[in-house]
């Protein structure tokens, strides 16, 4: 995934609304819990902060914490993202992908390390890897990610009307797909994640599920969900194809579909800390309501 389609992204991107909010509702209540009593500094650091709207609600949930400081760290590979996230909340910007950070960041000097829906560009033992690298003892990796475990109607409608077409911009799409699918790191179920997680060292202490359906009535809302917000902007990444060509053809792609179009998007939000350490030191926080 280059930095030019990243730049892309930015352009249009808003994790102020729909499923991103959702979460970043979820994830801020337990963090709220987990932080406010805390009475020192607190340095976090975001591998993928993409627009900063996490890290700017973060600051305000915990603003009340008079004994709190923050030191915020917000790593992307796109610069527009980076300038986004800047021009929202006070922030160290690193420009780096996410499977490298742990070469620009400070090792074990970051308190709650954020890696929020990058799984789709960045290797998943890898980017554990990193974080686990990255946490101070007693540190929190919160992780959140879809899964494929909705994808069905997808691959349905690929295999049925793209895959053995004799239109050619049709048999484009489903090789587009696969190449997306091939590349992209995101797991198959939430189970998937927490093995990788154990076998790089880190422990699960919570996790919560969204489950969330989604019907596209024309080619229109599932191009604005795919690539305008960002959650398949990867199928544009096809060697040999320029994004602004990609874009075209998705958009004239979408348009095969058949809809209204119906799946159910999964996404997992995990919490890790580090296998060494002690379970009675980590403050656990009650679940969120969806």
């Amino acid at each position: 995934m280059t930095t030019t389609l990243h730049d892309r992204v930015a352009r249009t991107y808003s994790s102020d609304t729909g499923l991103i909010a959702a979460k970043n509702r979820m994830v801020l209540h337990r963090q709220r819990q987990r932080w406010s009593g805390r009475r020192d500094l607190l340095r976090v650091a975001d591998l993928g902060v993409g627009d900063g709207a996490l890290l700017e609600a973060l600051s305000e949930a915990l603003e009340q914490s008079p004994d709190l400081r923050l030191a915020l760290t917000g790593l992307d590979i796109s610069p527009a993202m980076l300038t986004r996230a800047a021009q929202r909340v006070t922030l160290t910007t690193v420009q780096s992908c996410a499977s490298r950070s742990a070469d620009h960041l400070p090792l074990q000097g970051f308190d709650l390390v954020l890696a929020h829906f990058i799984l789709a560009y960045v290797d998943r033992r890898t980017l554990l890897q990193q974080a686990r690298q990255l946490l101070a003892p007693g540190g929190i990796l919160s992780l959140a990610t879809s899964t494929n475990e909705g994808a069905a109607p997808l691959m349905a409608q690929i295999n049925s009307r793209f895959r053995v077409s004799r239109n050619p911009l049709r048999r484009i799409i489903a090789r587009a797909t696969d190449h997306a699918f091939s590349r992209s790191s995101v797991p198959a179920t939430g189970a998937m994640l927490e093995a990788d997680a154990a076998a790089c060292g880190l422990r699960l202490i919570s996790r919560d599920t969204l489950r969330h359906t989604i019907v596209f009535q024309s080619a229109e809302e599932a191009y604005r969900f795919a690539i305008e917000d960002g959650w398949c902007v990867n199928v544009l990444a096809v060697p040999g194809i320029p994004p602004g060509l990609g874009q075209r053809l998705t958009r004239a792609g979408l348009r095969l579909f058949q809809y209204p179009f119906t799946f159910t998007q999964v996404v997992e939000m995990m919490e890790f800390t580090t296998a060494d350490t002690a379970t009675a030191s980590i403050r656990q926080p009650e679940a969120a309501s969806a």
